[in-house]
């Protein structure tokens, strides 16, 4: 990169969230123009700068002293490059900076984002649940009561949700989630890019079951992806059942045919079980 070519102001930096290898050269080269960098812990973030050989003033924000450092770098921010890094993944996405970068809007100073890892879109990917649509929610709040609202405020939404969750409050998570959404498909993440990466693709009720009988480790950062509310769909399909039921009839039993629809659409088996039946009749008279 030619430094003559970058401008002055702010660059959102997306650092590793796990693999320090998962960074790109083009970062790396605005980590190495920065005249200072902002970042949430200085001792954390100087690791992924001492493997590339980077030496930068770092600078420590969090939301408590944002307006402070906004006061004190004013002048840097008209006058040279300043980096923004979080300790992992894409800054300000449930991290610090957000008032930085308000401020740089208002002052109509440069602000460009340097993109990268992000770990609710590796989970989404990994997941195999629909990400089509989604929505992410953030860290799951520390109070049942306010985890409570949010589930029931969202529990009728149809697109994917996706969740950060500290370990500690795993399993009171997942069970708030359970009484809210009832039984879900759901993919648990953790440790995303590291050596104990892991990703499992479940539901909700057995992941409840699997907590209190220490399947699942409760260490590391928490990605979940929770399946939305796939009711809205039932009117849709129903126009089409009996054309579904008809072909997979052709090839299925009456048994496994109920469970495949079922499972595609949540519709109530028994439901299913005389549909199926009122064809097998019409087909039969």
């Amino acid at each position: 990169m030619n430094q003559k070519k970058v401008d002055n102001g702010l660059y959102i930096v997306a650092t590793p969230i796990g693999n320090l290898e998962d960074i790109s050269f083009r970062a790396i080269e605005i980590l190495k123009l920065s005249e200072m960098i902002l970042c949430e812990n200085p001792l954390h973030s100087s690791k992924l700068l001492i493997k590339y050989g980077i030496k930068k003033k770092l600078i420590s924000i969090h939301d408590y002293n944002e307006d402070k450092i906004i006061t004190k770098i004013s002048q840097n921010l008209f006058n040279s490059v300043i980096a923004l890094i979080s300790d992992a993944g894409s800054p300000l996405i449930s991290d610090p900076g957000f008032k930085i970068v308000q401020y740089c809007i208002i002052s109509k100073i440069k602000i460009t984002s340097i993109p990268g890892p992000s770990s609710s879109i590796l989970a989404l990917q990994l997941s195999g649940i629909s990400p089509n649509v989604f929505t992410f929610n953030g860290f799951i709040s520390k109070k049942d009561k306010q985890a409570k609202e949010l589930f029931e405020r969202i529990k009728k939404n149809s697109e994917t949700q996706i969740f950060f969750s500290s370990p500690h409050r795993l399993k009171k998570n997942i069970e708030l989630m359970l009484k809210s959404f009832g039984n879900r498909k759901m993919a648990i993440c953790r440790e995303l890019t590291k050596i104990n990466e892991e990703v499992i693709r479940t539901n909700i009720l057995d992941v409840v079951n699997d907590i209190k009988n220490k399947k699942i480790k409760e260490k590391g950062e928490f990605v979940l992806i929770v399946e939305g509310n796939i009711s809205k769909n039932v009117d849709y399909l129903n126009q089409d059942i009996n054309l579904i039921l008809f072909d997979l009839l052709k090839k299925f039993s009456l048994t496994d045919t109920v469970n495949i629809v079922h499972k595609l659409t949540r519709l109530s088996k028994k439901k299913l079980y005389d549909s199926c039946l009122n064809k097998l009749k019409n087909n039969n008279d």
